[in-house]
């Protein structure tokens, strides 16, 4: 992950770890015995500083992990605005005054000695924060190069220690073959169907895309997508009758054979492997053969998906997966001469993540010059300012069914960055769509250390970004779900219970709703639809 200046490092932190952090606040050392830092000049002036104080913290992850150290400098009298009593972390807090901030980098690379528990060349900054309210503090901050690197270090690293996510492929000729072959396959899906979801999309509609967290090659099976397909029917039929809204139902399916990780590396006991990328890279199989990259598994994904569109055929329901593997998707797009516009072949609707929307990478590129209806996936540490930012890039023209963004928040911060971003969007006319995506800032581990998510945090995380579009009056443009139609034991109601989840935990990455939950949570999208938007006429 490569962290840069945009507000609260445990906001980003959080959203692109896909784990909740805490604070453990440490005794700080005593100002004087601070060696000369041409930092604390620059920020507090010459010394001497006698009424300056420390705070020192570190932030874990769910694990126990520590993902960063930092030193806070600031006045004594500027302590009870800015500094947070107890263990909440600092950037937090200061996020929760309200108060407008202007930050400024002072320095930023690799460490050249140790700092607390992190080792020298840790990726580290030190910046400036002057608060609207006259205070200013000064952060020293270090991070765990498991995790996070820094803007020095772009393009050189990433979260998963590759270049914007991509595989290292063993074998480039073996590579370019598989590119060509797929540069020549059928399109997955044709033109006119990605066009006939963009007209869906530019119209009054409710989006409710759901489905797998990642597909398996096993068990891309007729039964297994007809349980899909009709799980997703059931919901948009509930959602319609319940609120006369018109819904557009869009799958995760037929492509999403590749995820993103937090971490390079899987460990079980006193083992480490490469982590398993999805079957369109390598294998769930913890076995150092299979968690080897293989671009053959690139042609097996177009395989499976041309089986699964095969199956879907009929049943109305469009296709969607994240573009990840550039060299999976570029070379299915092409220039098509009906219009002249550049299509992506490999699904209808294709999104970006939160960890690849860099406005200047590889990945928003790529959305950018398609044709097709496009998602991007937006974390509590996106500011204003760069979802309009992404806006500009990705719908310059501000057309109607281009654009969705997905926000995955939390539950603590639905509301909050909804009202934020929509708040923004609605004071220049966005025509971009805002869907919610209650589950992946959700996650939580039972205490034998499996992934799960409650009921209760996905109901809450709705009801949140619902009262955001209520109170801003942008009309809520739909839901993103993972979810199974086979009856998984793999999401809980409130309590986690170890024993419940091993029944049928059966995810080869994230937990899935099962049918009961997600037809629970379309009879919550529809009541909140009815209350949210009386004034809005979303029949066709």
């Amino acid at each position: 992950m490569m962290l840069r200046n945009e507000g609260s490092t445990t906001v980003l932190l959080q959203s692109l770890m896909d784990s909740p952090l805490f604070a453990e606040v440490l005794p700080g050392p005593d100002p004087a015995d601070l060696r000369t830092s041409g930092h604390l000049t620059d920020v507090f002036g010459a010394a001497p500083h006698a009424d300056l104080r420390i705070r020192r913290s570190r932030l874990r992850d769910r694990t126990g992990a520590v993902v960063s150290e930092n030193l806070i400098t600031f006045r004594q009298a500027d302590a009870v605005h800015v500094i947070p009593r107890g263990d909440t972390p600092f950037g937090l807090h200061t996020r929760s005054l309200g108060l407008y901030e202007r930050r400024r980098i002072l320095a930023s690379g690799l460490t050249v000695e140790r700092f607390g528990l992190l080792p020298a060349d840790a990726p580290g900054r030190a910046y400036e924060i002057a608060f609207s309210n006259d205070a200013t503090v000064l952060v020293h901050e270090v991070f765990n190069p498991q995790f996070v690197t820094t803007t020095t270090e772009a393009g050189t690293r990433s979260g998963t220690g590759l270049p914007d996510h991509q595989p290292r492929w063993p074998d480039p000729r073996e590579t370019a073959r598989v590119r060509r072959v797929l540069a020549h396959a059928d399109p997955l899906v044709p033109m006119e169907e990605a066009h006939a979801l963009r007209t869906e999309l530019a119209g009054p509609s409710f989006l409710l895309q759901g489905g797998d967290c990642a597909e398996t090659f096993a068990d891309n099976t007729p039964r297994a997508v007809r349980n899909r397909v009709d799980l997703l029917r059931a919901m948009s039929e509930r959602i319609a009758q319940a609120s006369g809204a018109r819904v557009v139902t869009v799958g995760r399916i037929a492509g999403q054979y590749a995820k993103p990780r937090s971490v390079p590396v899987e460990r079980r006991g006193d083992s480490s492997l490469p982590s398993y990328l999805g079957d369109a890279v390598n294998s769930a199989a913890f076995t150092a053969a299979g968690r080897i990259p293989d671009p053959r598994n690139l042609l097996r994904a177009y395989r499976e998906s041309a089986k699964t569109l095969s199956f879907l055929s009929g049943s109305e329901i469009y296709s969607s997966h994240e573009a990840l593997l550039l060299d999976y998707e570029l070379p299915q797009t092409r220039l098509s001469p009906v219009d002249g516009a550049r299509w992506a072949h490999s699904g209808h609707l294709l999104w970006i993540g939160e960890r690849t929307r860099s406005l200047t990478g590889p990945h928003i590129g790529f959305a950018s010059s398609v044709a097709n209806p496009i998602a991007v996936k937006i974390g509590p540490g996106c500011a204003p300012d760069e979802l309009l930012a992404l806006h500009a890039v990705l719908n310059p023209h501000n057309v109607p069914g281009r654009l969705t963004f997905i926000l995955r928040m939390g539950r603590a911060l639905a509301y909050e960055r909804a009202l934020e971003l929509l708040t923004a969007a609605s004071a220049i006319g966005l025509a971009d769509r805002f869907v919610c995506d209650p589950m992946h800032g959700n996650g939580v581990t039972s205490p034998a250390g499996i992934k799960t998510r409650t009921m209760r945090a996905i109901e809450e995380e709705l009801c949140g970004f619902f009262a955001a579009c209520r109170e801003t009056g942008m009309p809520p443009g739909g839901v993103h779900l993972e979810l199974s139609g086979d009856d998984v034991t793999e999401c809980v109601d409130v309590d986690i219970d170890d024993a419940w989840l091993g029944h049928r935990y059966r995810t080869s990455c994230d937990p899935r709703l099962n049918p009961s939950q997600s037809l629970h949570l379309a009879d919550l999208i529809a009541t909140l639809l009815v209350t949210t938007t009386p004034a809005l006429s979303l029949i066709a």
